[in-house]
C-alpha cells in the first residue's frame, strides 16, 4: 500500500518516539539544514570537536512530524542520508545506547568505526545478526527504519517474539524538496533585543535570539571584540567556533535564514556582521551588561546561598551596572519559597514584596538592601532571589536563599537568673525551621547594662563553649547578656538569629554581724514535761547565746543594677560537725540525745534594694527523761560543733544553694544529776565561737 513517510513513521498519530540518525558525512549541506530546524539533538562523538568533524559526525535528532525537517528529511531518501528508529526513552538513554555500537573490532583485535547508521549497511547487516547480536543493536529500540535499494520504498526491521521481522514500505512522493531558490532578501542582523546580559552562575541560561537574514545563502559572520558566545539552539550545544572572530556560514537547504543565539561573557560593546557578497553586508551593535548581587555568601550564593530570617533582616548589595554608561533600570525579584520582603533601611521602614519583583535605578555606587522572610522555608533553598535588567529576558545574578527561624532555649525555665562566680554552666540549645540548618554561637553584653556592672565584671564576658549539640556558658561574668544562635555570613550581612537573655547577679557580703554568747549555759528539770534539760540560756529574759546576722550586697544587670536582683533569696543553714551527747542512768545504762539539738528560730530577711540582710538565732539544747525503765537519771553531757552558712539561691533554681560565709560554733556542757535535781556541775556549760569565714567565691552547699 502506497503511504508518505510520516504514516510510515507514526503509524498511530503524533508521538515523540521516532527519531533520525544523521549522517552529514554525505551532504555537508545536512549539518546546517539541521542546524537551522528547531529539533532536539546531539553529536554521538563525545567531547568537544573540531568544526570540521562536528560537520561531518553522525547526530541523533529527535522527530517532530510537523516539523519541516521531517519533509526535508523525506525528500532525501534514496540518498543514504540516514536511518529512523523508534525508541521512547530519552535522549540520554538512547544516545549512550548508540554510541556502545560506533566501534568494533576486527578479526586482528583492531577497533575500527561501524557506520551502521548508513542505510546500505544497517539493512545488510540485521538479517543476518543472532538473537545475541540482535539485543546488542536494540536494546531500547523497537523498531529499524532504512531505505531500500528499490526506489520509493522504505524497509522496516520490527523485532518481535520469534526474531526479527522485516516488511518494505512503498512511499509516495514527498513534500516538495526545499532550496535556497526564495526571494532574495538583503543581508541583515536582526538580534531580538539590543541588550545583552551577563547571567552570573546561569542558573538557566537565557540566549538571546539572533536572526541572520539570508544566512543560509552562505556567507560569513563577524565579532568584533569576542563578548558573545554563539550557539546554533536556544539551550544545548556547544559554542560555535570562531576563528580570528570570524565563522563560515555553508548554505542550508531548509531556510534561507539563519538564527543563532547569543550568551555574553563580559560587559562592554559587542558588534556582529554578516558579509553574504552580492547579498550585501549588514551589522548590528549589542550592548553587553553585567549586574552584580553580593550577599556575604561569596561563590557559594550559587549552591549553598544565603538565610534570611523572621524576625531579623539580611544585607544584600546591588553594585553599580557595567559598563557605566548604561542608565537603565534593574529588577529584584524571589521566586519559590516564601515570600520574602526587602527594605531600603536596616531596622526601620516598610517592606516590598519581591514576589513581583521591584524596579531600581543602576545605582552609582553599591546600593545596600535589607530582605526578610514571612515565614520559614520547607526545605533549604526553595527560594531563589533574582537580579535582572528590566525589559531584558534572563537572570544577571542571583543566590539561592533559605528562610530560617531559630529558637534558643535553655536548660532552665523562665527568665534567666544566675549567681555570678558559682553556677554550673548553663546548657542551651538552638532549634531551626528547616531543620538542620547550622548555627554558630555567641555571647553579647545587653547594651543598657550601666558602667557600674560592666566594671565590677571579672570578665567582659561569661565563658562560652560551642558543643555538638548546643552551647554552655558559664556564671563568670556579672551583668545581661545574649545567648545568640546564628545563621548567615556574619554581623555585617546580618541574618536569621535566635536569642536568649541571662542575667548574672553578683553576690558580695557587705557586713558580718554573727555573735555568740559565751556565758554558762544551765541544767535544769522542766516543770512541764518533767525532763532534764540541759540548754544554752540561764533563763528565758536573755537573748538567744548565737545571733546570726549578714549583709549581701547584690548587683545584676540592667541601667540601675536591679535587673535579676528579686529572683535571689537568703537564709542560714546549720551543719553539727561532731556531737558526743547522752545520758548515763543508775546502773551505767545510757541512752543517745533523743531531741533536737539546735533550735532555731526562722530567719527575717530585709531587702533594701540591692542591700539584703538576713538575721537568725540559734539556742542549741538537749533534754532527758528522768527515769529510764526504773533507773533514775544519773548524769547529761552535751559536746557539740556546728557550722552556720548564709546560703543564697536563685527561686529559678531553687535545688542550687552556694555559701557566702560560714561560723563555727561550739556547746559544751556536763551535769550530773540526783532524784530530780542538779548537782555540782562536772563541767561548766559554755558556747565558743570560731572567727566567721567569708568565701573569696561562692561555694556549693549540699542541703540535707
Amino acid at each position: 500500500m502506497a503511504t508518505d513517510l510520516r504514516s510510515v513513521l507514526w503509524p498511530k498519530g503524533p508521538r515523540s518516539d521516532v527519531w533520525a540518525i544523521l549522517d552529514p558525512a554525505r551532504d555537508p549541506k545536512s549539518y546546517w539544514t539541521l542546524v537551522n530546524s528547531h529539533l532536539n539533538y546531539s553529536c554521538l562523538f563525545a567531547g568537544r570537536l573540531p568544526d570540521a568533524l562536528e560537520q561531518v559526525a553522525p547526530h541523533l535528532v529527535q522527530l517532530d512530524p510537523e516539523d519541516e525537517f521531517t519533509d526535508y528529511l523525506a525528500a532525501q531518501v534514496g540518498n543514504s542520508l540516514g536511518v529512523f528508529f523508534q525508541c521512547d526513552a530519552a535522549m540520554k538513554t538512547v544516545r549512550h545506547h548508540l554510541r556502545k555500537l560506533l566501534t568494533v573490532r576486527d578479526p586482528r583485535g583492531r577497533k575500527l568505526l561501524f557506520r551502521y547508521y548508513d542505510p546500505r549497511v544497517l539493512r545488510v547487516f540485521l538479517p543476518t545478526c543472532d538473537s545475541s547480536e540482535l539485543d546488542q543493536m536494540y536494546g531500547p529500540i523497537k523498531t529499524y527504519w532504512t531505505e531500500s535499494p528499490e526506489a520509493d520504498q522504505v524497509i522496516e526491521f520490527r523485532r518481535g517474539r520469534l526474531g526479527l521481522e522485516v516488511s518494505n514500505l512503498k512511499i509516495v512522493a514527498a513534500r516538495a524538496a526545499f532550496t535556497t531558490d526564495e526571494e532574495d532578501l538583503p543581508a541583515a542582523v536582526l538580534p531580538a533585543a539590543p541588550v545583552v546580559l551577563v547571567q552570573r552562575g546561569r542558573p538557566s541560561a537565557q540566549r538571546l535570539p539572533v536572526v541572520l537574514q539570508s544566512a543560509g545563502l552562505g556567507g560569513q559572520l563577524l565579532r568584533s571584540t569576542g563578548l558573545l558566545r554563539l550557539f546554533r539552539n536556544s539551550s544545548l550545544g556547544e559554542p560555535m567556533a570562531f576563528h580570528d572572530n570570524r565563522i563560515d556560514l555553508p548554505v542550508a537547504n531548509l531556510h534561507p535564514d539563519l538564527t543563532v543565539y547569543a550568551e555574553a561573557t563580559a560587559a562592554g560593546t559587542e558588534t556582529l556582521t554578516l558579509e553574504l557578497g552580492k547579498h550585501g553586508i549588514s551589522s548590528a551593535e549589542l550592548t553587553v551588561v553585567e549586574v552584580r548581587l553580593e550577599s556575604g555568601a561569596g561563590p557559594a550564593q550559587y549552591t549553598e546561598g544565603i538565610q534570611v530570617g523572621l524576625h531579623e533582616r539580611t544585607r544584600i548589595v546591588v553594585h553599580p551596572a557595567a559598563p557605566a554608561s548604561f542608565k537603565g533600570n534593574l529588577v529584584l525579584r524571589a521566586l519559590g519559597g516564601p515570600r520574602l520582603l526587602v527594605y531600603r533601611d536596616a531596622e526601620t521602614g516598610e517592606g516590598e514584596s519581591l514576589s513581583g519583583g521591584i524596579s531600581l535605578p543602576a545605582p552609582d555606587g553599591p546600593l545596600s538592601l535589607w530582605v526578610q522572610a514571612e515565614s520559614a522555608s520547607a526545605k533549604p533553598g526553595d527560594a531563589t532571589l533574582q537580579l535582572g535588567l528590566e525589559g531584558v529576558e534572563g537572570v544577571g545574578d542571583w543566590c539561592v536563599v533559605t528562610a530560617v527561624a531559630v529558637e534558643v532555649w535553655a536548660a532552665m525555665e523562665g527568665e534567666l537568673a544566675l549567681l555570678a562566680g558559682a553556677s554550673t554552666p548553663l546548657p542551651f540549645t538552638a532549634t531551626t525551621r528547616p531543620a538542620g540548618v547550622a548555627v554558630q554561637w555567641s555571647i553579647a553584653r545587653k547594651s543598657d547594662d550601666c558602667e557600674l556592672v560592666v566594671s565590677a565584671s571579672p570578665r567582659p564576658l561569661p565563658t562560652l563553649v560551642a558543643e555538638a549539640d548546643g552551647a554552655v556558658v558559664s556564671a563568670d561574668a556579672v551583668g545581661t547578656f545574649q545567648v545568640v544562635a546564628s545563621v548567615g555570613s556574619g554581623t555585617q550581612w546580618g541574618g536569621p538569629r535566635g536569642a536568649c537573655e541571662v542575667t548574672m547577679v553578683q553576690a558580695i557580703v557587705e557586713s558580718n554581724d554573727c555573735s555568740v554568747n559565751g556565758r554558762f549555759s544551765r541544767c535544769a528539770v522542766d516543770p512541764l514535761s518533767k525532763r532534764f534539760v540541759l540548754t544554752s540560756v540561764r533563763d528565758q529574759l536573755q537573748e538567744p547565746p548565737v545571733q546570726l546576722a549578714a549583709t549581701i550586697r547584690l548587683l545584676g544587670g540592667g541601667p540601675d543594677g536591679q535587673r535579676g536582683v528579686s529572683a535571689f533569696s537568703a537564709a542560714w543553714a546549720h551543719k553539727v560537725t561532731s556531737d558526743n551527747t547522752g545520758a548515763r542512768y543508775k546502773g551505767g545504762s545510757t541512752l543517745e540525745r533523743e531531741s533536737p539539738v539546735i533550735e532555731a528560730l526562722s530567719p527575717t530577711v530585709k531587702s533594701d534594694g540591692a542591700l539584703l540582710t538576713v538575721r537568725a538565732t540559734v539556742t542549741p539544747e538537749v533534754s532527758f527523761p528522768p527515769v529510764s525503765g526504773d533507773k533514775p537519771i544519773e548524769q547529761i553531757w552535751s559536746y557539740l560543733d556546728c557550722q552556720s552558712s548564709l546560703v543564697i539561691c536563685s527561686d529559678l533554681a531553687p535545688e542550687s544553694h552556694f555559701a557566702l560565709l560560714a561560723a563555727g560554733w561550739s556547746f559544751t556542757g556536763d551535769y550530773t544529776c540526783a532524784a530530780g535535781r542538779v548537782r555540782s556541775p562536772l563541767v561548766a556549760a559554755k558556747l565558743a565561737a570560731a572567727r566567721p569565714l567569708t568565701y573569696p567565691t561562692p561555694v556549693p552547699f549540699a542541703v540535707d
